[in-house]
């Protein structure tokens, strides 16, 4: 046996270091031995907090009849996708063009050429040996008809976007929210399905649309959803924190990884909504969450950890369920009578093994008496095998939790959120930006994809709206720069995901539709329309130009296309470039402003070290002037007015 991945950094190849196949990781000693004995790889991907990738490895790879086989048949290679994103959305595109649903943990066969012909996710033993078994005996006999294939599906995946995407049809905005209101799930919140992710940037999206064209219904729907999501199971009532996705229609049986990147996401929703109502429902989410981030996903290095394990003590879930008889027997009568209140825990008959939820809970009450209650809950779970947390802390990852602790600072005011997002800014440009190559991850030399860049322009871009601290609006200008060198691809008008520092694999693949987290290139879109007005650059300007041209050609979906759909709204809005002048509370009058819920705004201050391009044009004490479209209203004496005009 030689397992090559016992050197490897990343937690999840670790895992499968002592399995029994002769694992190699993705490099050109695998790809060698391949070609020099001409067998076919076995390309299999995850994660390190993935459930069924824990499954799949106990039942198949750790088999040592089934791990003989693959020695003896193949090239089996192991990948961890948040390590490399470029080699999993390759591969993941390259399954759904068979007409395969996606997912982890992937598992695609791929010729020497490292061109795929087949691929599936999860597989159980006898499926999987029946599998390799099938491939081997057929590949010995009719190499021809594999290649064939892989040449077809390796030719699908370079077809350009239009070829690829491109429709005729002429989709309103309007016309797509429609149609994507038609499959709300009214009464549970979300899209009506049986598994329901939070996917909260396209809920920001329609937050916005909806406000801002008066659609009650789909603003009203949005608040349902986030209400049945932070009441439901698949939020971490004892601990904050939200777990990747619930495994029915109600939100209420989560499956129990905790991604740092959703945690990210939903600050920055839950800050919009707290903006628009200042509920304290929203405000406790936030502060629970921004709790768990801080005592157990930061490290001290200012650096945010990347996942929490799904299983614990070999099991999916165990360490966050709970049992009647333990609950009775732990708490006085009061106390239990409070906890089922709380909780809505029904009959001893219909509660075992079962998540906390919090329904209907009126937050204007009793709140002393959760904080007690959760307390007493936390340190019994805490006496309970834990969760493994993976430590890697991954630059487009870290800017999203970056965002989301500076949404929650505008929005909250508190001042220990922005003291976190400054240390965690810290971090990344001494240990991020300041390389010669920017890493994707701390203490790794894998070099960052288009992700790593966009989501930190974004990040920046926000924190110099709080601070206006010049030094990290010229810090989005300069990754802005850097991006367009490292990946701009003028043929098609977008952003391809590998830059020219990074592996050059069979195909490049441009990201272009938003799922869980917005997509690398509707990120770069924002960007490029925020620092194009900023600077009043003309390159910037012509390629936002051109990708919305772009945009209106393979726009035919709300759902998937969310945050490209917002940030054309905010250009169709028009952006409020908000400018002050003489102010004596220069930041408390723009924490002020930046609590508003207003998307479509720019902030800047006329100091030395604000990036304003103006001067002073008045010695009154405190002004601001509001442009839009370089088009300038009169001078503005007070908030209270400028608010008036804006919102």
């Amino acid at each position: 046996m030689n397992n090559y991945l016992k050197n490897e950094d990343s937690e999840y190849l670790k895992q499968h270091s002592k399995n029994p196949v002769n694992w190699y990781p993705w490099n050109k000693v695998a790809h060698d031995e391949a070609r020099k004995k001409n067998k076919i790889i076995i390309l299999s991907i995850g994660y390190s907090s993935c459930h069924w990738c824990h499954v799949m490895e106990k039942e198949s790879f750790r088999n040592k009849v089934i791990a003989k086989y693959m020695n003896e048949n193949f090239i089996s290679i192991k990948v961890d996708r948040e390590e490399r994103p470029d080699i999993d959305n390759l591969y993941m595109e390259a399954i759904q063009l068979m007409g395969i649903q996606g997912g982890w943990p992937l598992n695609i066969f791929l010729l020497p050429n490292l061109k795929p012909f087949y691929g599936g996710t999860y597989f159980n033993p006898n499926q999987w040996f029946g599998l390799l078994n099938s491939i081997s005996k057929a590949y010995k006999s009719n190499k021809r008809e594999f290649t064939e294939s892989s040449e077809k599906f390796t030719e699908d995946l370079r077809r350009d976007y239009q070829n690829k995407y491109g429709s005729d049809s002429n989709f309103s905005i309007k016309s797509l929210a429609y149609e994507l209101k038609l499959k709300f799930d009214i009464e549970h919140g979300g899209i009506n399905r049986s598994q329901k992710f939070p996917m909260s940037s396209m809920w920001n999206s329609l937050l916005y649309y909806s406000k801002y064209n008066d659609e009650k219904e789909i603003y009203d729907h949005v608040f349902n959803t986030a209400d049945k999501i932070i009441e439901g199971g698949i939020y971490d009532h004892i601990r904050g924190g939200f777990f990747r996705y619930s495994t029915d229609k109600y939100w209420n049986i989560p499956h129990f990884e905790k991604m740092g990147y959703d945690n990210g996401l939903i600050l920055e929703l839950l800050s919009n909504l707290y903006s628009l109502t200042k509920k304290e429902k929203y405000k406790e989410v936030i502060d629970e969450t921004y709790n768990w981030l801080f005592e157990e996903m930061y490290d001290e290095s200012g650096g945010f950890y990347s996942s929490v394990d799904a299983d614990s003590d070999g099991e999916e879930g165990k360490y966050y369920l709970w049992k009647y008889k333990e609950l009775e027997s732990t708490f006085s009568k009061k106390e239990f009578k409070e906890i089922k209140e709380i909780f809505s825990i029904p009959s001893q008959a219909e509660f075992n093994d079962k998540i906390l939820i919090k329904r209907n809970f009126n937050y204007s009450n009793n709140l002393i008496s959760i904080k007690k209650i959760k307390k007493k809950l936390l340190s019994i779970r805490a006496e309970r095998i834990r969760p493994n947390i993976d430590k890697k802390i991954i630059l487009s990852w870290n800017s999203i939790i970056l965002k989301g602790l500076i949404s929650a600072y505008q929005s909250l005011g508190d001042r220990k959120y922005l003291d976190l997002a400054l240390k965690n800014s810290d971090f990344i440009i001494k240990n991020f930006i300041k390389k010669r190559n920017i890493p994707r991850i701390y203490k790794n030399d894998i070099n960052a994809f288009l992700d790593d860049y966009a989501h930190t322009i974004s990040a920046f871009i926000k924190l110099y709206e709080v601070t206006l601290d010049n030094e990290f609006i010229n810090l989005s200008r300069k990754l802005m720069e850097d991006s367009i060198q490292l990946f701009y691809n003028k043929k098609e008008m977008l952003f391809n995901f590998s830059g020219i520092k990074n592996e050059k694999l069979i195909a490049n693949k441009i990201e272009v539709f938003d799922d869980v987290i917005p997509s690398s290139n509707s990120v770069m879109f924002y960007n490029l329309l925020y620092l194009g007005k900023f600077y009043n650059d003309k390159l910037y300007q012509s390629i936002y130009n051109n990708m919305t041209i772009k945009l209106k050609k393979i726009l035919n979906n709300y759902e998937f296309m969310s945050n490209w759909i917002f940030v054309n709204q905010i250009n169709h809005n028009k952006i409020n470039e908000i400018e002050a002048f003489n102010l004596d509370n220069l930041l408390e009058d723009i924490k002020k402003i930046n609590s508003w819920y207003l998307p479509n705004k720019m902030v800047k201050s006329n100091t030395k070290n604000s990036g304003s391009s103006k001067k002073s044009i008045s010695n009154q004490k405190q002004y601001y002037v509001l442009c839009r479209n370089n088009v300038c209203e009169k001078p503005i004496n007070s908030l209270d007015q400028l608010k008036k005009i804006i919102i």
